[in-house]
Parts: C-alpha cells; structure tokens; sequence
C-alpha cells in the first residue's frame, strides 16, 4: 500500500456520497416510521421522546455545519488565489444558506454541493474542484458521525428499555437496532478515511485493515449500548444522573486537553461539549499526545462503567421476567467488550497501515496555519484543516495539544 499523496476522484467516490446520502435518507424515514408507529399506538410519551431526540440532534449537526461554512467561506474570499473562486461560485449565498440552515436543510446543501462537485472534479479534472468537494466531503463525515452518535445511540437505548418493559421484541425493532448498531460502526469507519485523505503522505486503510476497524467499533459500541439500557430498565431516572456525571467527566476531559477547533470560544466550548456526549458512548481522539495512554485510560474506564452498570441491573432484575436471557446477556456484553480489545490490539499490531507497508520518515513537518482552518500551499491550496487537526491527533509524540500554530510530523493515525 504505497503513501497516498495524489488527490484522487473516481466513480466510487461518488457512489460513495451518493450511498452517504442515501443513508441520511434511509435514516430519515426510518425516524418518521417509528414516531408514527408510536404515534399511532398511542404511546405519546415515547413518540415525544423520540421526536425531542431527532430534533435535538438536527439542531446539533446544523449548528455545526453552519458555524463551519460561514467561518469557512469568509476565510476562503480572503483567499488571494485565483483558483479558489471556481469552487465557491458552486455554492448559494449566506442569506439563503442561513435559512436553509434555520429550516434543518443545511446537511442535504452539503450533500448536493458534494455532489455537484464532485461529478465536476470527476468529468473535468480541476484540481481546485477537486480539492474543494474532498474539503466538503470531510465535514460531511464528521457531521455524520455526530449525526449518527446523537441520533442512533438514545434511540437504541429507548428501544432496548422498551423491549425490556414489555417483554417482547417485534420484527421491525429487531430490524431497526441491527441497522443502528451497523450505522455507527460504518460512521467511525467513513470517519477514519475522510481524517487520512486530509493529510499529505498518508496511507489508506486495506480491505482487511477496515474490516478490523469496523468490527471492533461495533464491538464496543453493542456492550455500552446494552449496559446502558439495562441500567435504565432498573433506574429510569438514575441514568439521566449517570448521563450527566459522565459527560461532565468527559467534558472536563476534553477541556484539559486544550482542544482548538472552532472558530471562536463559545463554538469551541460548544464543541467541547458534543464531543463529550460522544465519548459517553464510544471513543474518539480530539488532541495530540498519547494515544495508546488515552484509550487505555478511556476503555479501561468504560469496561468498569459497564460492569457497575449490569451489576446494578443483576440485583435488582425482576428474577422471573429475565431468567430465559439473563446469564446469556451478561456473558454476550463481556464477550463483546473483552472480544473488541482483542481486536483492536490485533488491529494495531498486524494490520494498522503504518504495521503492512514499509516507509520511512522524514523530517519534513505537517504546520497547522495560525490563520484559521484552511491553508493555502503551493501542491494542494485547500485543506480541511479540521479533519487535518484530528488526524494529527491520532499520531502526534507529544501531549502539547492541537493549537492550530502546532507543527506536527505525520506518523500514524
């Protein structure tokens, strides 16, 4: 697997926003479909939760995405070269975009300027366009990624407490849980790609190198979602108060790592904040320094968090209602969990790019500009410097955290 310097745009990679889009939809309806199935039941109570749940993440992903482009658009007119305005004159005004944004359409804008400049990179070959739509399509994954964790991971809970309270699972909740667990796995994956295409000399995952890294992402995230909702069969009302001592753990996590993502303070406490929410559920590197130090603190953690979570579920269980799944659970969250490990060390040890192709390392650093998100260079004048900021987390020696003046030398991600 040769390092990847060359920007590319094949039909593949358009099928691939297609398939991205697709999948938002798909989501979509699948969201409508079950607040009418419960509308419809009767059961207002859960309908509302799950219509607060959808709104309160599109407001999320909204907010993002528009704080990124009206930062972004504004640091690209100031641009002062001539290629840049073929890629911005595809977009809409700010007015219309603020709207758009306002009426939670901001995502769908994404997705169809992707698009459309995407099959323009492809028939034309400007590399400029080209630049752009692999700038956009970087947002788009890690907008989808917030989408999906915000979204798929209360919804799966609700659905198991659910199932749990009534004692019975029907066809399309089976169907439903199976395609949220698959939906955030595939996130973390279509994650992983966008932070390596955003850095120079990087490597791209194999077949067998993804696969891995799929499958251990949804072996972590089964248990936690499990452990959870077994908590809350019990607790209902504990794990709003479990919820918010973790988050304000992860949260002042993410602050003493000195994160610097946002444009200005309030975004970035604002960022801080969503970013903890994920890391109540599943992990994700957001600053330089030790990785492996981190994800050992931070699985470590989550493995104990579990285990209090079944354990408390295990004593207070109604001993009738559960005594046909309750032994065969507890060993299936602990088989996924320990099995995850497994994986991921394996993942790293033998199939981690940096471990299955041979090059050597340069001196030549990789500098996060100090003038905003993007930089402009000689060989490649558009780069997301987001995505760019966390791939460098992933890899970084050092624990001086990811300032956008930092000079970092690509390792691995």
């Amino acid at each position: 697997m040769p390092l990847d310097d060359e920007l590319h745009f094949s039909v593949l990679d358009l099928i691939f926003i297609w398939l991205g889009l697709v999948t938002f939809l798909f989501d979509l309806g699948t969201d409508v479909w079950v607040l009418a199935y419960f509308f419809l039941a009767g059961d207002y109570f859960w309908g509302g939760t799950v219509l607060f749940l959808i709104i309160f993440c599109s407001v999320v992903v909204q907010l993002f995405s528009w704080f990124w482009l009206a930062g972004d658009r504004e640091q690209l007119r100031d641009r002062s070269h001539p290629e840049l305005s073929p890629a911005l004159k595809c977009e809409v005004g700010d007015r219309v975009l603020r709207l758009l944004h306002g009426l939670q359409l901001g995502f769908l804008v994404r997705y169809a300027t992707a698009l459309e400049l995407g099959y323009r990179a492809y028939k034309e070959g400007n590399t400029v366009v080209l630049q752009y739509t692999i700038y956009l399509v970087s947002d788009i994954s890690m907008l989808r990624l917030f989408e999906i964790i915000f979204e798929s991971a209360p919804q799966l809970i609700l659905m198991l407490y659910i199932i749990q309270l009534r004692n019975q699972m029907e066809l399309h909740q089976y169907f439903s849980i199976v395609a949220c667990f698959l939906s955030i796995a595939w996130a973390h994956l279509d994650f992983q790609k966008s932070l390596r295409r955003s850095l120079r000399n990087k490597m791209r995952l194999g077949f067998m190198s993804a696969v891995s890294y799929f499958v251990f992402n949804l072996l972590f995230i089964c248990p936690r979602i499990f452990s959870i909702a077994l908590f809350a069969s019990i607790f209902k009302f504990y794990v709003l108060l479990h919820f918010a001592l973790i988050w304000l753990s992860m949260f002042i996590w993410a602050w003493r790592q000195g994160t610097d993502f946002m444009n200005s303070y309030p975004e970035e406490v604002f960022y801080r904040g969503t970013v903890a929410v994920i890391l109540y559920f599943t992990w994700l590197n957001i600053a330089e320094g030790k990785t492996s130090i981190r994800q050992i603190i931070y699985h470590s953690f989550m493995a104990v968090d579990c285990g209090i979570l079944v354990g408390f579920w295990w004593l207070y269980k109604d001993p009738v209602l559960t005594t046909s799944y309750m032994l065969p659970l507890v060993i299936a969250i602990s088989s996924s969990y320990l099995l995850g490990l497994i994986v991921k060390c394996m993942y790293y040890k033998y199939l981690h790019p940096t471990v299955t192709t041979e090059y050597s390392l340069t001196d030549e650093t990789d500098s996060l500009q100090e003038d905003g998100f993007r930089s402009t260079c000689e060989s490649r004048p558009l780069i997301n410097e987001r995505m760019k900021i966390l791939a460098n987390s992933f890899c970084s020696p050092k624990p001086e955290g990811n300032k956008l003046h930092s000079n970092i030398v690509e390792t691995q991600i």
